[in-house]
């Protein structure tokens, strides 16, 4: 067997109520710090003060200036107000952009250089503070993973910074906090997290372990996110998506991702498509182009998720889901082939995609999906 190396957070917790643990986790942390959030969400939820209340011996600056499509300049702007409160630890709190905007200010927060400057040089020092992730969506895994996706106002196109001290000091991932999800966000965002479980499993990059944890967390996933969209309230099914993402995320953080991932960030960076729903309306035509080579491998996938065929199953689940059906409802339009085209190349995603794609496949896939 070749070796196998696994990076992950310090402590991950995943389960029901797991938030009342919080200030016992971060015994020993500095009493002063910042939580990075977005929108008004988990505010009217309530999740915002349950997360202050459980903090209640430490001074928390609350910073919600985070937007749905983050920046290397809304970074940049995190960054400098957690230094000029003499931030300790920084928090995510929310979905994804959230998480990344914390990850970045913790990760480069003794840096005197921008975001961009730090993104484009791939190496930097290390200079952070703690970084915990607290998520109220089930999709993103950005409490478990190393990297950061921002959008580049440079290349104008979305791209990663990471580094090994990214990872999170403590990824806490509580159920109940995505109970106020609507239907259409948990969709979306669950179609993300099985997007990631699917793509690790037939990753170049794959190994024994991450492929029994994407299984896993497949048949969580497809145990969970159809209950999950019909009723909010069920609990079994948040929990099985709570643990189904996080499970997803600890696999694709080692092994990378796919095709589906290389498009669409492009298209996000393009037309704002949300990255799940871009995600969703890949997935079954990736699978398409994947299978002549690793039809085995969705052989097992499609049993994990309860159907006869991935393809075919993940085909009808869009039927019935939320979301747009097609990228042109999700506000695609053609004219910037160009420019997908060579965003989608400079991905490392496609690299560990199991069947290599040419131009002319990529752009089959997209007019698959596009639905005129």
């Amino acid at each position: 067997m070749n070796t196998i190396a696994l990076t992950w957070p310090k402590r991950v917790l995943i389960g029901e109520g797991v938030l009342k643990q919080l200030a016992e986790e971060m015994k020993g942390f500095s009493k002063k710090g910042m939580i990075i959030t977005g929108g008004d969400s988990v505010k009217r939820s309530g999740t915002l003060n349950r997360v202050l209340e459980e903090l209640s011996e430490f001074d928390c600056m609350v910073y919600d200036q985070v937007s749905r499509e983050p920046t290397t300049k809304m970074a940049d702007a995190a960054r400098k107000a957690a230094r000029e409160f003499g931030a300790g630890f920084v928090i995510g709190l929310g979905g994804g952009s959230a998480m990344d905007v914390a990850k970045t200010t913790a990760g480069l927060y003794g840096l005197d250089a921008s975001t961009q400057v730090c993104m484009d040089q791939k190496t930097f020092e290390k200079k952070n503070i703690p970084f915990i992730g607290i998520p109220t969506t089930a999709g993103t895994g950005s409490e478990i993973t190393l990297n950061a996706v921002l959008y580049s106002e440079t290349t104008m196109n979305k791209q990663s910074i990471a580094a090994g001290w990214f990872q999170a000091e403590i990824a806490l991932v509580d159920s109940e906090l995505t109970i106020s999800m609507p239907a259409a966000l948990t969709a979306a965002t669950g179609m993300d997290a099985l997007t990631h479980a699917i793509e690790s499993y037939t990753s170049m990059a794959s190994n024994e372990v991450t492929r029994a944890i994407a299984l896993e967390a497949i048949e969580a996933i497809g145990a969970g996110l159809i209950p999950a969209c019909e009723d909010g309230d069920n609990r079994q099914a948040r929990l099985l998506m709570a643990k189904g993402s996080a499970l997803a995320a600890l696999a694709f953080s080692q092994t990378g991702v796919g095709i589906a991932h290389a498009i669409s960030h492009p298209l996000g960076a393009e037309f704002h498509i949300s990255h799940g729903v871009a995600n969703a309306i890949l997935l079954p035509e990736a699978i398409r182009f994947n299978r002549v080579v690793c039809e085995e491998d969705y052989v097992k996938i499609a049993g994990a998720l309860g159907m006869e065929d991935a393809e075919v199953g993940i085909r009808a689940w869009l039927k019935i889901l939320p979301i747009p059906k097609t990228l042109k409802e999700a506000g695609y339009e053609r004219g910037k082939e160009a420019s997908i085209l060579e965003k989608t190349f400079l991905s490392r995603s496609l690299k560990k995609n199991p069947r290599e794609a040419s131009r002319e496949d990529v752009l089959t896939l997209i007019e698959w999906c596009e639905g005129r």
